[in-house]
């Protein structure tokens, strides 16, 4: 074996041997990283035999090994990877009903050629050896401007757990959602973009980042709102029988969360809802409706109940059992006779985790509904995490799917020398393509499915992802490429099929020309005002993209007024003088601001901080961009960060609530004036 053939091997395989760092020096991966990622993807490297045989793996995947799901779009020509048996035309049944016959055209001795498709969907051609599916996707995703007829519009954004709403016990849900919906709707809000809703760990509330699920193709029974299935009397009575309600108020009155409180009580009542559903006469409607979601459950929904079951009786037995690769060898596979007769053994406990999902996306759809029932054109715009947790639910009952050993980062940069790992994994491209990409389309479809649009978090990574070999720093990653023609065609399908538009957070470091191909695939990619900097000062308003959507601020920033006042200034920090910078800064964007004929006057000073929203808002609003989303601590002008990158608990992440209660928030006359600044456009 020489490092010659292993590179070439990481190469042909989609892992690049070298990376450049943001000075431009160029770095070299180490042969270990390589082997080691090289064997993640499946394609084992320790040996040159081993090598060989990858080689020739890697040559059937290039040359399509006759695969049964191909992915095109509408106008191109289809290219089945096998030569056809039989002759005559050919026919086709289409997604959304009827067929049509196709009259193969002439092509090489191991390919098919059909004529293009002018109708998106997923459609099967029949065969005389079987069928094939072909995804046809349309040009481009929906847009805002395709569902508001080319006008601009604006939206809000918010953190589901800080919104406040009636025996909520201190975790906010969907019914803060949909208050907070039916709010900014009235104020001539479009769209109001939430943190994301995966699924968890019900037996690690300390594990509560949304950004670190154990699935995401099911959601978090925490922000369920009990009430957008079952009568409210019934539920407060339920809270009463249960002695829950004392300590409900308590939670739901401190100003950030308690999740190692708040959680077991939550599951507290969900519990308790569960088993008074099924024996209760006052719930016939309810029960039926969840008795057939029970009956419909899919293998992957049993399988994750079985999963959270399990995943708290090992935690019970071994608290540092924290991977499913430390359970007992017998329940480490899902499919294992051991799992099927403890599934067996605790099945009203399975239906109550299934309860638990039935509750959660009929209060998701329940919040959809009240966004459009209140005039929204978009409604909800759900958050799709970049991975998942190795250790959870996706990666123990479908571990093909995943990249078993490796971890999702980000190589050295200014912001952090030693690099990043994010603690997830992702799906394996080897595993994707064997699957016909049903994971990929199965979570697209789950984070879709009661929404009107989605932000994908880090888009780069359907191009390429810092991968880093477990137990390894961050340093010792290489970038892994996945076919990302192919995922931008099935998003467009997905967008299509849920006329939902797409959102793509492209910040950071990126390829040449990623935004423009972002564009062209119709994913509005992300502008944040404190980013849209230059050497000069900032970008001026009518020279942001049309496309892109404006933004003032994110979750993984300090809010405006928090970043004019320095509340995000650690005095503890010596080595350079911050406060000196920021004034500096602040004058900068202040300058922009008089640019832009948007202010005038002197700056205000740093606790005067009311102004500078004011005039970020307005600067965002004058840009082209089609659609403008403020985060709702911008609109109320409060300082708090919900989420502090690269800390856990040294800084309260994911756990600030907002005052008020979600009904009300918009109601201050400071803040309606602001949200009618962004319905003005620019």
């Amino acid at each position: 074996m020489t490092d010659e053939s292993l590179r070439e091997l990481a190469i042909r395989a989609g892992v690049a041997s070298d990376w450049t760092d943001q000075a431009g020096a160029i770095h070299q991966v180490s042969p270990a990283s390589l082997r080691a990622i090289l064997l993640a993807i499946g394609l084992p490297a320790d040996t040159g035999a081993a090598i060989a045989d990858s080689l020739q793996i890697v040559s059937m995947r290039e040359a399509g090994s006759g695969s049964r799901f191909i992915v095109s779009r509408v106008g191109l020509p289809i290219t089945l990877p096998f030569a056809r048996k039989g002759t005559g035309e050919i026919e086709v049944t289409l997604e959304k009903g009827g067929r049509r016959t196709v009259s193969p055209q002439a092509g090489g001795g191991e390919e098919t050629i059909l004529p293009p498709f002018e109708e998106p969907g997923y459609h099967i051609v029949h065969l005389a050896d079987g069928d094939v599916t072909v995804a046809v996707a349309p040009g481009r995703c929906v847009t805002y401007g395709d569902l508001a007829g080319g006008h601009a519009g604006w939206g809000l954004a918010a953190q589901i757990y800080s919104l406040r709403s009636g025996l909520d016990g201190g975790i906010g849900n969907f019914a803060g959602v949909a208050a907070l919906a039916r709010a900014a709707a009235g104020k001539g809000a479009d769209a109001l973009a939430i943190s994301p809703v995966h699924a968890l760990y019900g037996a690690l509330p300390e594990q509560f980042s949304p950004y670190s699920p154990s699935t995401r193709l099911f959601y978090n029974p925490l922000h369920a709102d009990p009430a957008a299935a079952l009568p409210e009397a019934y539920i407060r009575d339920v809270v009463a029988r249960s002695g829950l309600g004392e300590e409900m108020a308590r939670l739901s009155g401190l100003s950030e969360i308690d999740w190692l409180q708040a959680t077991p009580l939550r599951q507290r009542l969900l519990k308790a809802l569960f088993l008074s559903l099924r024996n209760s006469s006052d719930t016939i409607e309810a029960r039926q409706d969840f008795e057939r979601f029970l009956a419909d459950a899919s293998p992957l929904l049993r399988d994750h109940a079985v999963f959270e079951l399990l995943h708290a009786a090992q935690r019970e037995r071994d608290p540092t059992a924290l991977h499913w690769r430390d359970w007992p060898a017998h329940y480490r596979d899902a499919a294992s006779a051991e799992v099927a007769a403890f599934a067996a053994g605790h099945a009203e406990e399975i239906d109550h985790q299934i309860f638990l999902q039935w509750l959660s996306a009929r209060s998701y759809a329940s919040a959809q509904q009240a966004c459009r029932e209140a005039g929204m054109k978009v409604g909800l715009i759900a958050d799709l995490a970049i991975g998942m947790d190795g250790a959870g639910s996706h990666a123990w009952s479908r571990p093909s799917d995943v990249l078993i050993g490796l971890t999702i980062g980000a190589p050295p940069d200014y912001y952090a020398i030693d690099g990043q790992n994010w603690g997830l994994t992702t799906f394996s491209p080897l595993g994707l393509a064997a699957s016909g990409y049903a994971p990929f389309i199965e979570t697209l479809r789950a984070s879709l499915r009661h929404v009107g649009g989605i932000r994908i978090d880090h888009v780069m990574g359907m191009s390429r992802l810092w991968l880093i070999p477990e137990g390894a720093g961050a340093l010792e990653g290489a970038y892994v490429s996945f076919p990302s023609e192919t995922l931008f065609r099935l998003i467009a399908l997905e967008s299509w099929r849920h006329r939902a538009i797409v959102i793509g957070e492209d910040l950071g470091t990126l390829p040449y020309g990623f935004r423009e191909q972002l564009s062209d695939q119709g994913i509005g990619g992300m502008r944040v005002l404190r980013f849209e900097r230059t050497q000069n000062g900032y970008v001026p308003p009518k020279d942001w993209d049309a496309q892109a959507v404006a933004m003032t601020s994110t979750h993984d920033l300090v809010p405006t007024a928090g970043w004019w006042a320095g509340s995000d200034i650690d005095p503890s920090d010596g080595e350079i003088d911050h406060q000196a910078v920021r004034d500096w800064d602040r004058g900068i964007l202040w300058g922009a601001f008089r640019d832009a004929g948007i202010a005038e006057g002197d700056r205000p000073a740093p606790d005067d901080t009311g102004p500078v929203v004011d005039a970020a808002v307005r600067y965002v609003a004058a840009t082209p961009c089609a659609l403008k989303i403020l985060p709702v601590e911008d609109a109320l002008g409060i300082r708090t960060q919900p989420n502090v990158p690269g800390t856990t608990v040294e800084k309260p992440n994911w756990r600030h609530r907002l005052a008020g209660n979600a009904t009300d928030l918009l109601e201050d006359p400071v803040v309606a004036r602001r949200l009618g600044q962004l319905g003005k456009g620019g």
